[in-house]
C-alpha cells in the first residue's frame, strides 16, 4: 500500500496560523486593504470627482466677481490699570475695548459719514456694495476694516472712508467729551444750587411760622401739664367711683342708715363686695346699722325724733287702753307720728338730692379735666410733628449741600484732566484696490470641489463595501471561521476559449496562474491539519466558483511532482472535468456505483504522466442515493490503494446534499471561494454543514482574485507571504477585463 501524502519528516512543523501575520500583514489595520477597496470601484470615485468639478465650474461661470479691500487701524489705550493686574485680565479688558470700537465703526453714524464721503447716491452705493466686516487681528491692538464690493476701486475707497469717518468720530469725541462733561456737571451744580436756595427759604419760613426756638420749651411745658392734668383727672375719677359705689346702699338700706350715710359719709362697700351684687348691699347695710347701734354716728334730729316718737307711741298705747281709735287724742297722736315720719323723709330726700348733685359735679369736673388733658395731648403731638419736620428739612439741606460739594470737586478734576489724552487711534494701513477678486477663487474653488468629490466618492465606496458581504480578502475567512488559508488563484487575463484554456498543461509554467497552483500544492504538502491524507475533496459553497478548474490543476500539479494521482469527477449533476484534458465523457463514476462497470473500465489516461481521470459517466436521476451505496466506499478504498492521491471534484455543498456525504468519505476537504462574489454567510453555512458531517477541512483557496486591481495590497501582501512575485507573461495577449475561469 502506498504511503499517504504527508508532511516530510525533515520539514519543521508549521506554527499555528496567525490570521494577520500569515497573510503577510502586520497586526492591526492594514491600510492596503482600503486601497484595494478604492481601486475596485475607482470608476465611482472618478465619477464623483468629475461631477463635483463640473458643478463647481458651472457655479463659477454664473458667479459675479467680488473684490475685497482692507484698511487697518491701530488702537492704543493708556488707562489707569492696577500694577498687579493679571495678563489674562488685561487681555480681557483690551478685548472688550476692541469690541467696543468695532461696534462704533459699524454704528449708523460712522457708516453714514463714510457714505457721505464717497458722494454716491443710495442706488449707486447699493449696486457696488456687498458687505463690510470689522475684526480684531488676533493678539494685537489692530482692527481690520474689510469691505467687499463689485468694484475693486469702490471697495478700497469705502474701506478708507470708513476708517476716516471713524477717525473723525474719535476726534470729535475727544474734543467734546471734556466740555460735555463740564457742561453736564455745571448744569447739575446749578440745579443743586437752586434746590439748596429753595430749601433754605423753606426752612427759614418754617422757623418763622412755628417759633422753632421755643418748640423744645413748649414741649417740656406740655409734658408737665399733661402729668398734672392726668393726676387730677385720676383723683376726680376715684371720687366719682366711690360715690357711685354707695348707690346700692342708698336705694335698699333703712331710712336711718341712708340718712347716716349721706350725712356722715359711711364707708362704701368694698369693690369686691360691690361686684358681688346682693351680698355686697347686705353687708353695707349691716355695717351701717351696727354703727348706729353703737352710737358711732347719729343723724341730725334723729335722737329728738326718736325720743318724741317713743313718747308718742307710749302715749298712744296709753290712750288706746282708755279710748277707742276714733278718740281725738288717739287721732292726734297718730297725726304727730305721721308728721315725724314725713319730716324724716323730707330730710332724706334733701340729703339724696345733695348726694346726686355732688356726684354730677364730680362727673363734670372729671370730663373737664379729661378734655383739657386731650387738648394738651394734641398740642404735644403737634409740637413733636413740627420738631421732626424741622429736623427733616435740616437733613435734606445737608444732603443737597454734600452733593453740591461732590459735583464741585468733580468739576475741578475735569478741569485738571481736560488736556490728558486717554486713548489714541491712527490708521496703520490704508486700503488699496485688490488686483484679484475675492470670489470666485478659481483654484481654491476647484480644489475644494475636488476634495468634496473625492470625499463623497470614498464615502460611497466604503458604504458599498460595508453593504457588500462578499469575500475579497483571505483574512475575512480566517478571522470569522478560523480556517487555514492555503492560497489564491489570480484572474487569468487572456481570452476564454474553452475550459482547456485554464488547464496547467496549456498555460505558461512561469505565469502567475501556474505558480498559484504550485503554491497551493506546497501548502497541502505542508498539511496544516497535521493529518496525512490520500483522498482529497475539492468543494465550493455554490456553483460557478472554479472548483473543477482547481481540482484539475491541483491533480495536474501533484502528478508533475511524481505522484500517481486519480482525478474523480464526483459532481453527478453537471460534471465536466474531462473537458480540461480533451477526453470523452464515456462511462464513469455513475456506472461504477450502479455496478455496470469497474474502475479499470472507466479510468482514462491523460497526457500528464501519472494522472488518470474518472468522469461522471451518465448523469443519474438519484445521485444522492448513489454516493450512499457500499460501492462508493469500495471505490474510494480501491482508489486509495492504487494511487498516491485521489482528488474528487465534489458538487457544491449548498446546492446538493451528496457533497457533505462525499466530504465525510475523504481524508481532507479543500474549500474553493470565488473572490469578490461569494457571500460570507454562504461560506459560513457551507463550513457548518461540512463540519456537522465530520469533514476534515484542510483550508480554503480564493479563486479568481483580480491582483491587478488589488495593486500594492496584493503585490506586497499575499505575494510576500508566498515568497514570490507573480509574472504576468501572456503568450496570447491580455483579454477584456472580467474574463475569468468558469468551469466548475
Amino acid at each position: 500500500m502506498r504511503e499517504m501524502i504527508q508532511r516530510p519528516d525533515a520539514m519543521e512543523a508549521p506554527r499555528a496560523l496567525d490570521p494577520e501575520n500569515a497573510l503577510g500583514g502586520a497586526k492591526g489595520v492594514d491600510v492596503r486593504k482600503y486601497f484595494y477597496m478604492i481601486a475596485k470601484r475607482l470608476w465611482l470615485l472618478l465619477l464623483c470627482f468629475m461631477t463635483s468639478i463640473v458643478i463647481m465650474l458651472v457655479m463659477m461661470a454664473r458667479q459675479v466677481p467680488e473684490y475685497q479691500a482692507t484698511a487697518k487701524l491701530h488702537l492704543t489705550r493708556s488707562v489707569g490699570l492696577p500694577a498687579n493686574l493679571q495678563q489674562k485680565d488685561f487681555e480681557a479688558i483690551m478685548g472688550d475695548y476692541a469690541q467696543t470700537q468695532r461696534s462704533i465703526i459699524l454704528s449708523r453714524e460712522v457708516m453714514q459719514r463714510a457714505r457721505d464721503k464717497l458722494g454716491l447716491t443710495p442706488q449707486e452705493f447699493g449696486e457696488k456694495y456687498r458687505e463690510i466686516s470689522v475684526n480684531p487681528v488676533w493678539q494685537t491692538a489692530i482692527l481690520a476694516i474689510s469691505v467687499t464690493g463689485l468694484d475693486p476701486a469702490f471697495a478700497a475707497d469705502f474701506a478708507n472712508a470708513v476708517a476716516d469717518a471713524y477717525m473723525d468720530y474719535k476726534a470729535a469725541e475727544r474734543t467734546g467729551s471734556s466740555q460735555s462733561t463740564v457742561d453736564n456737571l455745571s448744569r447739575q451744580a446749578g440745579d443743586l444750587a437752586d434746590k439748596i436756595a429753595k430749601m433754605e427759604e423753606d426752612l427759614l419760613a418754617f422757623v418763622r411760622q412755628n417759633s422753632v426756638v421755643g418748640i423744645q420749651e413748649r414741649g417740656n411745658v406740655a409734658a408737665s401739664l399733661l402729668a398734672s392734668l392726668s393726676k387730677q383727672s385720676a383723683e376726680y375719677r376715684t371720687q366719682r367711683m366711690l360715690l357711685e359705689a354707695q348707690q346700692p346702699l342708698l336705694t335698699q338700706a333703712p331710712d336711718e342708715v341712708v340718712l347716716a350715710t349721706l350725712e356722715y359719709g359711711l364707708p362704701a362697700p368694698a369693690p369686691a363686695a360691690a361686684a358681688g351684687g346682693g351680698r355686697g348691699e347686705e353687708t353695707a347695710s349691716t355695717e351701717a346699722e351696727s354703727l348706729l347701734e353703737h352710737g358711732v354716728v347719729s343723724p341730725p334730729h334723729w335722737d329728738s325724733l326718736k325720743r318724741e316718737n317713743a313718747f308718742l307711741e307710749a302715749q298712744l298705747l296709753a290712750y288706746r287702753k282708755k279710748y277707742k281709735d276714733e278718740h281725738p287724742l288717739i287721732q292726734e297722736t297718730q297725726q304727730k307720728l305721721r308728721q315725724n315720719e314725713d319730716a324724716l323723709k323730707v330730710e332724706i330726700q334733701f340729703a339724696l338730692k345733695q348726694y346726686y348733685s355732688q356726684l354730677e359735679a364730680l362727673n363734670i369736673k372729671e370730663k373737664a379735666a379729661r378734655q383739657v388733658e386731650q387738648e394738651w395731648e394734641e398740642q404735644a403731638l403737634e409740637i413733636d410733628r413740627k420738631q421732626k419736620e424741622y429736623e427733616g428739612l435740616q437733613r435734606n439741606l445737608a444732603r443737597l449741600q454734600g452733593l453740591y460739594d461732590l459735583i464741585f470737586n468733580r468739576l475741578q478734576e475735569v478741569d485738571i484732566s481736560a488736556g490728558i489724552q486717554t486713548e489714541s487711534v491712527r490708521i496703520l494701513e490704508r486700503a488699496v484696490a485688490p488686483g484679484a477678486p475675492l470670489k470666485p477663487r478659481n483654484l481654491q474653488s476647484l480644489f475644494l470641489a475636488a476634495l468634496i468629490g473625492l470625499a463623497i466618492g470614498i464615502g460611497l465606496i466604503f458604504a458599498l463595501e460595508f453593504m457588500d458581504d462578499s469575500i475579497r480578502f483571505p483574512e475575512d475567512v480566517v478571522r470569522s471561521l478560523g480556517m487555514p488559508f492555503l492560497g489564491l488563484v489570480p484572474t487569468a487575463h487572456w481570452k476564454q476559449a474553452d475550459d482547456a484554456s485554464y488547464w496547467l498543461g496549456n498555460v505558461d509554467p512561469s505565469s502567475g496562474f501556474a505558480e498559484a497552483y504550485r503554491n497551493i500544492r506546497s501548502a497541502l504538502l505542508l498539511n496544516p491539519s497535521g493529518k496525512p491524507f490520500r483522498t482529497l475533496a475539492v468543494i465550493s459553497a455554490v456553483p460557478k466558483e472554479g472548483k473543477t478548474t482547481t481540482s484539475a490543476n491541483l491533480a495536474t500539479s501533484f502528478a508533475q511532482t511524481g505522484h500517481k494521482v486519480l482525478l474523480v469527477d464526483a459532481d453527478l449533476h453537471r460534471g465536466g472535468a474531462h473537458r480540461f484534458f480533451g477526453l470523452q465523457a464515456g462511462r464513469g463514476l455513475s456506472e461504477i456505483l450502479t455496478g455496470r462497470a469497474t474502475m479499470d473500465q472507466v479510468v482514462q489516461r491523460t497526457a500528464v504522466a501519472g494522472l488518470d481521470v474518472v468522469g461522471t459517466g451518465a448523469f443519474p436521476e438519484n445521485p444522492a442515493e448513489l454516493v450512499l451505496r457500499r460501492e462508493m466506499k469500495e471505490f474510494m478504498s480501491l482508489a486509495a490503494e492504487r494511487y498516491d492521491l485521489v482528488v474528487l471534484d465534489a458538487p457544491p455543498t449548498l446546492a446538493v446534499s451528496e457533497s457533505a456525504v462525499i466530504a465525510s468519505l475523504v481524508d481532507g476537504v479543500l474549500l474553493v471561494i470565488w473572490g469578490g462574489r461569494t457571500s460570507r454567510k454562504l461560506v459560513a453555512a457551507s463550513v457548518r454543514q461540512l463540519l456537522a458531517r465530520g469533514a476534515n477541512l484542510l483550508g480554503f483557496v480564493i479563486n479568481n482574485l483580480d491582483l491587478a486591481r488589488m495593486g500594492t495590497y496584493g503585490a506586497s501582501g499575499y505575494y510576500h507571504y508566498y515568497g514570490y512575485d507573480y509574472r504576468y507573461e501572456e503568450d496570447v495577449g491580455p483579454a477584456p477585463a472580467g474574463t475569468t475561469p468558469s468551469a466548475g
